[in-house]
């Protein structure tokens, strides 16, 4: 019977484990990234429109759909290497379908990685139809000379909303 102490060291030890290191789904909620600065959904009137903007719609309906409404900076800006710039995308909800911030995130798609720190965020609120929603990503030039492009998506479920893209001349 020498089986039974071990599992009593064992279970002590689960149990001393489990009260250590013990969370909530509300603590694990607030440890999400967040987009930086002020994504909020806001009501203001942008009219800057940016040149050869490319949006793609990817949801099989309009159930989820957006339009990109500003871009800053806008595509083939000129910059130096490794110069560091706010990414900013304003999007509007064009689509039937609220985008739920426990279930919508803004993440890096494909292209180069110019994002300084996090490739995803959680939206900051629930994004209604017709809501604007601003989204500002640190990110830095690549270091070599060239041209670049950076793809970002709004996903949600197994749906991408749509895409934003970059292009930046390296000089």
């Amino acid at each position: 019977m020498k089986i039974f102490p071990k599992i009593k060291t064992y279970a002590i030890l689960a149990v001393l484990l489990v009260t250590m290191f013990s969370f909530s789904i509300a603590s694990a909620k607030s440890a999400l990234p967040s987009i930086i600065g002020e994504p909020v959904v806001d009501t203001m009137d942008y009219h800057l429109v940016p040149n050869k903007v490319k949006v793609e719609k990817y949801a099989p309906d309009d159930t989820y759909a957006c339009e990109l409404v500003n871009q800053n900076p806008v595509d083939y800006v000129v910059m130096r290497p490794r110069q560091s710039f706010d990414m900013n995308w304003v999007v509007v909800n064009t689509g039937k379908a609220v985008w739920h911030s426990s279930t919508t995130v803004f993440s890096f798609y494909s292209g180069v990685p110019m994002y300084t720190y996090l490739s995803s965020y959680q939206l900051p609120a629930d994004v209604g139809k017709g809501a604007k929603l601003k989204m500002t990503i640190d990110m830095e030039a690549p270091k070599n000379p060239g041209t670049y492009s950076t793809t970002w998506a709004l996903l949600t479920g197994t749906s991408r909303i749509c895409r934003m893209y970059l292009i930046v001349t390296v000089k």
